[in-house]
C-alpha cells in the first residue's frame, strides 16, 4: 500500500464492524458545542417564505449513506476505549429501529443551505474531512476527529456534509447547498488545511467540472483508492467476501489523454445571449453548463474533434431550440493509399480520424482485431488498455483450462466459450483462438449484426452469435457444462436473479464477470453465495437443496479505464469446485 494512502481513502471494511447501514439519524439537532440551534423559517431574497423541500431516504444518496454509518462505526471502534459499551451500537444517535426518530434527525438539518433560502454568510461553515466515499466526494464534519471521537463513543453523530474535491485529513471552507436525507450537499470554497497527497491539477476547468473527481490525486494514490473501493464493496455486499484479497489495479497506459469518445452539451436559457451559450460538461453539483474549451483526457484526435464540435454548433446555435448533446468519437480508417476498406487494411496501418456524426460508422483496433459498429453505441473508451484487458480475461481462460485439464493429460479442458451480453463481440472474438466453439448473445439486433461482421472481418470462424435475452442463454446450449466456460459483462446495474440461478444450475466449469458497476457485481457473486454456489475458505450458505454447481472465487482483478474519476472496472474468475 502506497505511503499515506489511508490519509486518501475510504475506511478499510472489517467483518467486526458490521456494514449493514443501520437505521439513520436521531433527533439531535445540536450543534458542537451541545446547544440546539435556532430554528428560523428561511426566506427568499424578495422576503417571502421560502417552501422547504421534503427530504426523503429514498432520494439519498445509498453510496453516502453507507460511508457515513461505516465511518461512525470505525470511529466508535477506534475511540472504544473511552467507553464502556462491551459491543458496537446498532444505531448511532438514535435506538435501533427507531425510525421516527431517524425521520426527525435527518429531516431537520441543523444548519441553513443556499437552497433553503440562506443568505451566503449563514452557509459558509470550516470543516474537517473524515472520509472519502467510492464516488469520490468526501465526508466532512464541524467537528475535529478527536471531537467526533467523543461524541460516537456516546452513540451519537454529528451533521454530516459531502464536499468534492478533498481528500481525507483535509480541513475546508465549504457552502452548504442542498440538504439531503441526513446530510447536506457542498461546494469547495478553499481547501485551508491540505493534505500531503494532494497534487496541484493540470486541468484548468478541475474543480469545477463534474467530468473528473480524482485529478488532485497522484496516480498511484488513484490506483490504491480504486483497489479499496473493490475491496469495500465485496465486504459489503458479504462480509465473509471481505477476507478475499483484491489485486492491485491494472493502470491505463495513459493516466491523461486516453479517451476516445466524449460527448459535450449545451442548454439554451431565456436571457443567454446566442453567441456565448456554454458548451461543455456539467457543473459539479449543479445542472448548469461549465463552457469548457477543451478536455486533457481525451485522445488528441478527439480533442481536435472537440473543438470543431463546439465551433460548428457556435455557428448554428439559432436553429437549435432547447439545446443539445454533442458526439466526439475516434475511429481508425485506411491512410491515403494504404486500402479501400477497413476489412482490407490490417489494423497497424489504420490511422486515427474523428467523427461528429452518430450516425457514422467507427473501427476500433485491439492489437491486431479490428471492431467495427454505430458511433452512438456503446463500445469502451479507452482503447490504450484494451489489449490488457481483453488479454487478462483470455489468460484467465487458458490458465485455468491448462491447470483443469492437469491431471488427466489433455491438451485443455475448456472446449466452449459463451460470451452473455456479448456486445459487437470484443470478449469472445478476442478469445476465440483458444476454444473450439463460441456463442454470443445479446438482445440488441444491432449489436448482434456488428458481432458477426466483427467475427468474420477476423477471422473468428468458429462462433456465432445469437439475439437473444441473457436470461433465456442456456435454453440455447448444448455443450457440456464440464467443458465450458462463460464470461459475463452486463450493463452497470449488473444482472438479474432469473439469470444467475439459470448460470447455477448450467455449472460451467470456469465464470469470468466482467463488471463496470462493481457494487452490482458483489450482489450478483453474493446473490450466488446466497443460492449455496460460492465457498469461501470452506464456508457456504445453508440452502435446502444442494447447487448443480459451487464456485470458489480464485481472483479479483480490477482495471482502470477511466483515470482520474472515480470509475472502476473488475475482473472476478469464479471456479468450479469438483
Amino acid at each position: 500500500m502506497p505511503e499515506h494512502s489511508a490519509d486518501i481513502s475510504m475506511s478499510q471494511s472489517a467483518p467486526d464492524t458490521g456494514l449493514k447501514r443501520a437505521v439513520s439519524p436521531s433527533n439531535l439537532n445540536t450543534d458542537s458545542a451541545g446547544a440546539k440551534p435556532e430554528q428560523k423559517r428561511p426566506k427568499t431574497q424578495q422576503g417571502r417564505p421560502h417552501r422547504p423541500r421534503r427530504l426523503r431516504k429514498a432520494d439519498a444518496d445509498e453510496t453516502v449513506l453507507d460511508a457515513i454509518e461505516l465511518l461512525l462505526r470505525e470511529t466508535w471502534l477506534n475511540g472504544r476505549s473511552a467507553t464502556d459499551c462491551p459491543g458496537i451500537p446498532a444505531a448511532f444517535g438514535w435506538s435501533s429501529g427507531d425510525q421516527d426518530a431517524e425521520a426527525a434527525y435527518s429531516r431537520s438539518p441543523p444548519i441553513p443551505a443556499k437552497l433553503a433560502g440562506a443568505s451566503e454568510a449563514e452557509c459558509t461553515f470550516d470543516v474537517y474531512v473524515h472520509e472519502m466515499t467510492e464516488r469520490g466526494v468526501s465526508i466532512a464534519a464541524r467537528e475535529t476527529p478527536e471531537q467526533l471521537r467523543e461524541l460516537v463513543s456516546q452513540g451519537q453523530r454529528p451533521w454530516f456534509f459531502v464536499v468534492p474535491f478533498t481528500l481525507k485529513g483535509e480541513q475546508a471552507r465549504i457552502r452548504s447547498v442542498r440538504h439531503e436525507w441526513g446530510y447536506t450537499q457542498s461546494d469547495l470554497l478553499e481547501v485551508t488545511g491540505k493534505s500531503p497527497l494532494r497534487i496541484e491539477a493540470p486541468c484548468a476547468y478541475f474543480g469545477r467540472c463534474s467530468g473528473c473527481q480524482l485529478q488532485h490525486v497522484g496516480y498511484n494514490h488513484q490506483l490504491e483508492f480504486k483497489r479499496q473501493v473493490v475491496e469495500r464493496a465485496f465486504a459489503h455486499a458479504n462480509p465473509l467476501f471481505g477476507k478475499l484479497p483484491v489485486l492491485s489495479v491494472s493502470q491505463s497506459p495513459l493516466p491523461y489523454g486516453y479517451r476516445t469518445k466524449l460527448t459535450p452539451h449545451f442548454d439554451l436559457r431565456k436571457n443567454t445571449p446566442i453567441d456565448n451559450v456554454p458548451i461543455g460538461f456539467n457543473i459539479a453539483g449543479q445542472r448548469r453548463v461549465l463552457d469548457i474549451e477543451d478536455c486533457m483526457i481525451g485522445t488528441d484526435v478527439v480533442r481536435r474533434g472537440f473543438a470543431q464540435a463546439r465551433k460548428d454548433a457556435h455557428a448554428k446555435m439559432a436553429s437549435y431550440k432547447r439545446g443539445a448533446t454533442l458526439l466526439v468519437r475516434e475511429t481508425n480508417v485506411p491512410g491515403e493509399g494504404v486500402g479501400t476498406s477497413v476489412a482490407d487494411t490490417p489494423a497497424a496501418e489504420l490511422v486515427k480520424e474523428y467523427t461528429l456524426d452518430p450516425k457514422s460508422w467507427v473501427t476500433d483496433t485491439v492489437g491486431d482485431l479490428k471492431f467495427r459498429y454505430p458511433a452512438s453505441s456503446f463500445f469502451q473508451n479507452n482503447a490504450s488498455i484494451l489489449p490488457a484487458f481483453t488479454g487478462y480475461v483470455r489468460e484467465e481462460l487458458h490458465k485455468w483450462s491448462g491447470q483443469l485439464a492437469a491431471n488427466d493429460g489433455s491438451d485443455g479442458v475448456l472446449k466452449t466459450l459463451i460470451d452473455a451480453y456479448c456486445g459487437s463481440g470484443l470478449f469472445g472474438i478476442a478469445c476465440h483462438q483458444d476454444f473450439e466453439k463460441v456463442l454470443g448473445i445479446e438482445i440488441s439486433n444491432e449489436s448482434i449484426s456488428c458481432a458477426g461482421d466483427n467475427a468474420k472481418m477476423n477471422g473468428a470462424t468458429n462462433t456465432d452469435f445469437l439475439l437473444g435475452d441473457a436470461a433465456r442463454l442456456f435454453e440455447k446450449v448444448d455443450s457440456d457444462p464440464s467443458s465450458t466456460a462463460v464470461i459475463i459483462d452486463p450493463p452497470r446495474k449488473g444482472s438479474n436473479p432469473d439469470f444467475l440461478d439459470q448460470l447455477i444450475a448450467y455449472g460451467p466449469r470456469v465464470i469470468v464477470y466482467i463488471a463496470c458497476g462493481v457494487p452490482a457485481q458483489a450482489r450478483d457473486i453474493n446473490h450466488m453465495y446466497s443460492r449455496g454456489a460460492i465457498s469461501v475458505d470452506g464456508h457456504t450458505a445453508t440452502v435446502d437443496s444442494k447447487p448443480t454447481a459451487v464456485y470458489r472465487i480464485a481472483a479479483i482483478q480490477p482495471f482502470d479505464l477511466f483515470p482520474q474519476t472515480y470509475h472502476v472496472e473488475n475482473i472476478v474468475t469464479l471456479v468450479r469446485e469438483d
